[in-house]
């Protein structure tokens, strides 16, 4: 590229210009006003965001081995999917794996599906393991089993409306399954074989790598994440962006990269994992109500609302599941919000979650988020979708159950207060300092130096849900403000928690430092770089980090001399610059990673006494778990799962 005079010009000027600039400083081929402030900040952040990301889904992947799911095991698995009381916070992780794929598997028997996307089931196992390593399993409710609850969910809708074949098929061998378009639901029939799988794509993936912290936290402590996607739908960006590199990891690139197709199935999924953002559900209600009063969409954005609406059911069908189940997950999310009430506590920071501190609060929050959120969307999905009636109907009689509860627990609550004001019912099951594990970039600049940590580091999992007594506090009975975390909806009034004259933050050094067992796949796992405990090397980790970005901004401060022009800016290096440039600090030989993972940790999932079982609070028997024992008992009698799926695979 080249001026009328001949000259060269090189577009990374105004690019680099604009990258290294604050505050909108970057001019272009105009150039800009010398100064000091902050120059280099954007670009610093998005080489650290970066820098992470590769780390992160960079993994060894040769390890990834997979063992033969015998019959009984799959047919226990197989009917659990297709059972709308599904509770895959009862199942052991390599359980959870095997349940994501055979949800693929069984999309797979739909005629022709494999040759319009061309992509071999075993590129989806290897994918699934990939994808399970960097869901963070600290996380009470952002979890590994939270996406799978919501891509079950999206198959059962599927299968519900009649584009997909039921998860049984997979009992009858060789069996494959044709759409029948007269018996489908007309809008869900809108979508085509590629679409349903960006769409399966999306549930399983839509919540990976998520620090268990909101978008509202994401701004409010301006992380760097906040910072690349400009305070907007930052950890569902985050998301996408992850689902992109490990699909490109695992030889899904085509999916993306073809001409006419490529882009298209790029919107559809980044779109569809979007719409997870509760800040900008309203925005999703009213263009879903234009397109069922008749609106002239285009046929691709028709498409998409379906998919948008599909996905957001599922992520918050919590409600609509059966009363217990949904149970469950209300006391998992209010487990987290404690954890973020607890660091933004310590951050100083104002507070975007509200833990309910009584039982008064925490039903009054569940009728708030149902009434507000989830029977609205069912009932205005139920009008385009008809199947999904049975789901709306759910949604309701559930509301009336937590109405009915509110009401008990407000005439036995008119005795003395007993338990702590603004103590959450519900204990942290991170304290501050846990969340160092936590994806980096979502955590402040500050909180991420070594000698900022305030908080013992050997903080004991052993509290969990199930093993807090319930509390009859009745001093509050305002709503908690039951929002998906990654809403940046505002909350109410925040309570403060944990006091410590009232309540022990930590456990006494005198509890057993052994941890609670962990069911573990057999076969060797890479340690998970979204949720391993902090290693050794941490100060090693960060000055690996700020060595690269203290020289990139002494090379550019030391090399480029701007010259003021109508229509460029000339680069030109001094002998003065070449010097200082040559005297720029620089990351030492073999410090390749930002990121040094430690060693696989104990689940913080598991309960204490209760022999490794990974639920969080339900105290009801799971139907996943054969009676007479528990999960790790069952987990002995199970080889290692998924191995030999691949011989199908290749058949």
């Amino acid at each position: 590229m080249s001026d009328s005079m001949g000259r060269r010009r090189s577009v990374d000027v105004g690019g680099l210009a604009l990258a290294l600039s604050d505050e909108n400083r970057g001019h272009g081929w105009g150039g800009w006003e010398e100064t000091d402030c902050g120059e280099t900040r954007y670009a610093e952040v998005l080489i650290d965001v970066r820098a992470h990301t590769e780390t992160m889904v960079s993994q060894d992947t040769a390890h990834f081995c997979f063992a033969e799911l015998d019959r009984g095991t799959q047919e226990r698995l197989v009917h659990s999917l297709s059972s709308w009381h599904f509770e895959p916070h009862k199942l052991p992780e390599e359980e959870v794996i095997a349940c994501s794929y055979i949800l693929f598997e069984a999309l797979y028997r739909i005629e022709n599906m494999r040759d319009t996307v061309s992509v071999p089931l075993s590129s989806i196992a290897t994918f699934l393991q990939h994808l399970c390593q960097l869901y963070r399993q600290a996380n009470t409710y952002h979890n590994l089993q939270h996406a799978l609850d919501v891509f079950q969910a999206v198959y059962f809708f599927l299968v519900s409306s009649g584009v997909v074949p039921p998860v049984t098929i997979l009992l009858e061998d060789g069996r494959t399954w044709r759409r029948d378009r007269d018996q489908s639901d007309p809008l869900v029939g809108l979508l085509t074989d590629e679409d349903l799988f960006a769409l399966c794509i999306a549930a399983v993936g839509h919540d990976v790598g998520h620090p268990g912290l909101n978008n509202a936290f994401m701004k409010n402590a301006k992380t760097p994440l906040a910072v690349v996607y400009d305070d907007k739908s930052v950890l569902e960006q985050m998301h996408y962006s992850l689902i992109l590199q490990i699909m490109r990891h695992h030889d899904l690139s085509f999916l993306l990269d073809r001409p006419t197709n490529g882009p298209l199935f790029r919107q559809l999924l980044l779109k569809t994992v979007l719409a997870t953002d509760m800040g900008v559900h309203f925005d999703f209600m009213a263009d879903f109500r234009a397109l069922l009063d008749g609106a002239d969409f285009p046929a691709f954005k028709r498409r998409v609302l379906v998919c948008q609406a599909l996905i957001k059911c599922a992520d918050i069908s919590n409600p609509s599941r059966p009363y217990l189940v949904s149970q469950h997950w209300a006391t998992a999310l209010e487990s987290e919000w404690s954890s973020q009430s607890l660091l933004e506590k310590h951050l100083q920071l104002p507070p975007s979650v509200k833990p309910s501190d009584s039982r008064v609060g925490e039903a009054n929050g569940q009728i708030w988020f149902s009434k507000t959120f989830a029977r609205p969307l069912f009932e205005l999905v139920a009008e385009g979708i008809p199947s999904l009636e049975q789901f709306a109907l759910q949604t309701r009689d559930n509301l009336t159950l937590w109405q009915t509860r509110a009401d008990e627990l407000a005439v036995a609550s008119d005795g003395p207060a007993q338990g702590v004001p603004g103590t959450p019912l519900t204990w942290p099951s991170q304290a501050p300092n846990d969340f160092l594990t936590a994806f980096p970039p979502a955590l402040p600049d500050s909180f991420r130096q070594p000698e900022e940590l305030s908080y013992p580091l050997a903080y004991h999992h052993h509290h969990r849900l199930a093993s807090i007594a319930p509390s009859n506090s009745s001093s509050s009975s305002t709503p908690s403000q039951y929002e998906s975390c990654e809403s940046s909806l505002p909350s109410p009034t925040f309570s403060p928690i944990l006091e410590s004259a009232t309540v022990p933050l930590f456990p006494s050094p005198s509890i057993s430092d052994s941890p609670p067992p962990r069911l573990e796949l057999s076969t060797s796992r890479a340690p998970s770089v979204a949720s391993t405990a902090p290693s050794t090397s941490a100060t090693s980790v960060f000055s690996i980090t700020n060595e690269a970005t203290a020289a990139i901004r002494a090379a550019y401060k030391a090399s480029v001399r701007k010259k003021k022009s109508f229509h460029r800016s000339s680069w030109n290096p001094t002998a003065a610059a070449v010097s200082s440039l040559a005297q720029a600090p620089m990351p030492g030989p073999g410090r390749l990673s930002p990121v040094s993972p430690a060693g696989p940790g104990n689940s913080p999932m598991s309960l204490s006494g209760s022999g490794g079982s990974q639920s969080t609070g339900t105290l009801t028997p799971s139907p996943l778990t054969p009676e007479g024992g528990n999960a790790a008992t069952a987990a002995q009698a199970r080889p290692t799962l998924l191995k030999s799926a691949l011989v199908s695979a290749s058949s």
